[in-house]
């Protein structure tokens, strides 16, 4: 038994650096997938078959070699594991509905009751004990502090996943006690989910220090907001059409800024007319301000944070282009963050 446990690691982590190889190859080098949906398309077929052939093989553990392929992908083709993160992501969304409610109507209540005792004894030596030794053992001789390796229990708490996908299979085997194994599953999910979203946020201020965040090693993704400064002119419709294009791309939120210095109702009214129109299924606001033109924008662009200002330049009319054109140039020279220039069609 010993011997064919250590064959099914070993074979599972060759396996898995095999199926990485094999994706790079055929997602990035042969370009089989075109878009996320496909890539993801792609992984899941064969991680699906490195599993379902598993048995059939008894040489390597097929779940272990679809968790190393991506440990393996991270570091042979980066930019593709991302976009695997991101199309999973989006499918388990999906896929968790039918797991949970599954589990829901498998688990019997009264069983559930008769085992609230043992279940929250078993729990709480296994969190404290067996989760704690295991997250010391694993962090045993890295930098991290003693606070931050605490931090770990209490940080790591919340687990429902695993019990979700593998609680129910021993009742679906016919092995006896089943029922008990898949109640003291839903209870743990019970108890540890709620824990871990009050253990989370009471105890990271008080064992972990904040600093640098790793953009590429989080899942959680910071709010875009784009800025677009216009007027009445015609130019209007081509800034307000390629912010929209932008801001389909990134999921962003749009800024439309109006800078005035007697009001104008008629003028915000066409402006807001243009915006409903080009961002009608984009989320924006429209902001109207007072003040020399540059510094109205470059405040706003400060104010909200924006990832990129898009500028309209006039393409006709010679005093336009000198006014719009001192305008841009003094955003460009003054801005601290990246500015896109977009100037009107010539008829």
């Amino acid at each position: 038994m010993t011997v064919q446990a250590l064959l099914e690691i070993g074979g599972g982590l060759i396996v898995g650096y095999g199926l990485a190889r094999a994706l790079v190859l055929l997602l990035v080098r042969q370009h089989w997938a075109q878009n996320r949906v496909q890539t993801t398309l792609v992984t899941a077929g064969v991680a699906l078959a490195a599993v379902g052939l598993a048995p059939r093989l008894p040489l390597f553990s097929g779940y272990l070699a679809v968790m190393s392929a991506g440990f393996f992908l991270i570091d042979m083709d980066a930019p593709l594991a991302r976009q695997l993160r991101g199309g999973f992501d989006v499918l388990w969304q999906v896929a968790e509905i039918f797991l949970f409610v599954l589990l829901g109507a498998s688990v019997q209540l009264g069983v559930l009751e008769q085992s609230l005792g043992i279940g929250l004894l078993i729990l709480l030596v296994g969190t404290l004990i067996g989760r704690g030794l295991g997250w010391y053992l694993s962090t045993l001789g890295s930098n991290w502090t003693p606070a931050e390796r605490l931090f770990l229990l209490p940080g790591n708490s919340a687990k429902a996943t695993v019990q979700a996908a593998i609680g129910a299979l021993p009742l679906s085997a016919g092995i006896a006690g089943g029922e008990t194994m898949l109640a003291i599953a839903v209870l743990s999910i019970l108890v540890t989910a709620p824990l871990g979203a009050w253990a989370i946020p009471t105890f990271a201020p008080k064992l972990l220090q904040k600093g640098e965040v790793d953009p590429t090693k989080v899942l959680l993704q910071p709010r875009i907001v784009l800025l677009a400064p216009v007027d009445t002119s015609s130019v209007t419709a081509t800034v307000l059409q390629k912010t929209a294009e932008l801001a389909r791309r990134a999921d962003a939120e749009v800024i439309v800024l109006h800078v005035q210095d007697v009001p104008d109702p008629k003028a915000v009214a066409t402006i807001e007319a243009y915006a409903n129109q080009f961002l009608a299924d984009i989320r924006h606001r429209l902001i109207v301000t007072a003040g020399p033109v540059t510094e109205a924008i470059l405040a706003t662009a400060q104010l909200y944070n924006v990832a990129e200002i898009i500028l309209g330049k006039h393409g006709q009319g010679a005093f336009k282009r000198v006014l719009m054109g001192s305008v841009c140039q003094s955003i460009l020279e003054a801005s601290t963050r990246p500015v896109l220039i977009v100037e009107e069609a010539r008829s």
